[in-house]
């Protein structure tokens, strides 16, 4: 069950379903750590400590009154929300995935917009499946797509019928777990297309992409093509097979970032595979004339952004930085990241001190983003599951004495 649908399923309050990403967090850093054991895989030992001690009671935490701008309707809303004062960046981390699936939505929306529909074209949701990949491991499976999603974006067909718009990945496990099924989902303006030729052409990009990896593609369909699935994206669905909505449509391009539950399925000889196949890579893409940026290069924006905000949904990397005097690695002068630095320790004999140093950065990163959640979300207060209280700047002490004395009968002021 992802924590999407386990907070919607009886109205979870949020510390129970706060406490239930904890849980999930834990069973799959557990998995993790056990599987990199077995595959002396020292930095996915590094990445497990680091998910373990993000999910401790201190880093995580529920708030109250989070205030922000509806975009559909300009109005100002305040909602509750939980999350995590050092997100690890690791996509067996389910805190980390929710700031991915945010990141992904607002990337998706952005690309769209630059996109304005010509006539004959319609906005279409299309998924491009991929056979049950027997004989492959994760990360054959994985390369294979991303050779066949270059050869698809490069032939003539896609680009005489696809303006612009947005992909991503996605995989799932298949029966009983012995292997995995990729598919692209592709979102945007298209020309109508053709079912058949679009099911040869994308056959066709995955035939020569495990050619060129050495390697048989077999699809056990009648006529020998691979399935595809083309739906038009409307206001008002009619048909579910044939339409969705654009929100739908979104959701299922970034649905990838809620299914943290399916890591801990993960077979152990193939999780260590997965964690260091995914870290790094952007498996939402724009093409076409998405891509088209005004002003600032792409690069600067996002420093400035990251830079600017320095809150947890918008540093879910920066958790992986060390900084200062730290970022040098063996005199060479480079920056080192926490899960290689972890991993230098490790095959040094040195664990009990790696999981003490992380202990210390983790604090320190905690009580700065502390200071800047509260000056961002100034009339909201937030507790981690410690019991740890603190309030936005403009927070009256009446108010906060009040949800302390609720919270934990108390009606003194520690702060």
């Amino acid at each position: 069950m992802s924590i999407r649908d386990y907070a919607e399923n009886g109205k979870r309050n949020l510390f129970e379903t706060a406490q239930y990403c904890q849980d999930l967090t834990l069973e799959i850093s557990n998995h993790l750590s056990f599987a990199a054991l077995a595959d002396d895989d020292a930095e996915a030992e590094a990445v497990a400590d680091l998910i373990e001690e993000s999910a401790n009671d201190e880093n995580l935490f529920v708030a109250e009154d989070i205030d922000f701008v509806d975009k559909k309707t300009g109005k100002r809303k305040f909602i509750d929300v939980y999350g995590s004062l050092n997100v690890v960046a690791s996509r067996c981390n389910p805190a980390y995935l929710k700031t991915q699936s945010a990141r992904g939505r607002k990337r998706i929306n952005t690309a769209l917009a630059r996109v304005k529909p010509q006539s004959g074209e319609k906005e279409r949701f299309i998924v491009l499946t991929q056979p049950d990949m027997f004989g492959f491991d994760f990360v054959g499976g994985y390369e294979l797509l991303s050779r066949a999603k270059v050869r698809l974006k490069n032939h003539p067909y896609f680009k005489a019928n696809f303006r612009g718009g947005a992909t991503s990945d996605e995989f799932t496990l298949g029966a009983e777990n012995t292997h995995f099924h990729f598919h692209t989902n592709i979102l945007g303006y298209t020309k109508w297309l053709d079912f058949n030729e679009l099911r040869r052409v994308w056959t066709d990009c995955l035939r020569y992409a495990a050619r060129d990896m050495g390697r048989e593609l077999v699809v056990n369909t009648r006529d020998g093509l691979v399935n595809v699935d083309i739906q038009d994206v409307k206001p008002k669905v009619r048909n579910s097979t044939k339409e969705i909505t654009l929100d739908g449509a979104i959701t299922e391009c970034v649905k990838y970032v809620v299914k943290g539950s399916d890591f801990a399925e993960i077979p152990a000889e193939f999780i260590c595979q997965v964690e260091r196949t995914l870290y790094g890579k952007r498996l939402v893409e724009t093409f076409g004339e998405a891509n088209k940026r005004k002003g600032k290069t792409k690069a600067n924006n996002e420093i400035q952004y990251v830079h600017k905000n320095c809150t947890i949904q918008d540093l879910p990397d920066a958790a992986l930085v060390v900084s200062g005097d730290e970022t040098v690695a063996d005199g060479t002068g480079k920056r080192e990241t926490l899960r290689q630095k972890g991993a230098r320790m490790i095959r040094a004999g040195r664990r009990v001190e790696w999981k003490a140093e992380i202990k210390r950065i983790f604090a320190e990163r905690a009580a700065f983003r502390k200071i800047k959640l509260a000056q961002r979300y100034k009339y909201a207060i937030f507790c981690t599951l410690s019991g740890e209280i603190w309030r936005g700047v403009c927070v009256s002490d009446e108010r906060y004495y009040e949800y302390k004395s609720a919270a934990f009968g108390e009606t003194t002021l520690a702060y």
